[in-house]
């Protein structure tokens, strides 16, 4: 998720933020959910990419046959709605619905 995510957003140097990653699987789709901070070496430009949609949850997918891929970030502030972007029996058992 976290290259993914650098990817789509030209950000670096970042990862996990601990206790903020959420995964699960409905079916053969995979989804994932966490929020990222700022790691070793990284530059003002990254911290500024995480102040406003980076503090928010991002959501990620993985089908069969597929890369994971970047679906969308919550919104800023954050509202914690995992159902937007992931089934709502996932969502609920990750308590953001």
């Amino acid at each position: 998720m976290t290259q993914t995510w650098e990817r789509a957003k030209r950000v670096g140097h970042i990862q996990p933020r601990p206790g903020n990653f959420y995964y699960g699987s409905c079916g053969t789709t995979q989804y994932a959910a966490v929020r990222f901070e700022a790691g070793a070496g990284a530059t003002g430009d990254d911290r500024v990419q995480l102040q406003d949609e980076g503090s928010g949850l991002q959501f990620f997918r993985l089908s069969p046959g597929t890369a994971w891929w970047f679906v969308g970030s919550d919104t800023y502030p954050a509202t914690d709605d995992c159902s937007r972007f992931a089934p709502k029996d996932l969502a609920h058992q990750w308590n953001c619905s």
